[in-house]
């Protein structure tokens, strides 16, 4: 009966060896994914969750610190939209202009 024993308690640390030797390799493999996923997106220009969180957190500020800054200016200001656009005189060098001269 001992030798019985022993037989099972070494197959049972074989078979615990084993399985802890798998859960290795699934992490390494895991993380050898995870990597490759990293530099393919990296090569197409996509940006994580956390780097695009970042960046609408940042446009939401500045977006509210313009609407600050318009709702501060005046609306009938002195502003490029409201002044009526000047237009040069033209040149009379068409065709007709020439012939009269001539």
């Amino acid at each position: 009966m001992a030798m019985r024993s022993n037989f099972m308690a070494d197959l049972a640390q074989m078979a615990n060896g084993a399985a802890s030797a798998f859960g290795g390799m699934r992490e390494e493999i895991d993380n050898m994914i995870r990597q490759r996923m990293e530099r393919s997106l990296n090569a197409r220009g996509l940006v994580t969750r956390e780097e695009f969180d970042a960046l609408r957190t940042r446009h939401e500020a500045v977006a509210a610190r313009l609407s600050a800054l318009e709702a501060q200016i005046p609306k009938g200001a002195d502003s490029p939209a409201a002044k009526p656009a000047r237009r040069k005189p033209a040149k009379a060098t068409t065709a007709a202009a020439k012939k009269a001269k001539k």
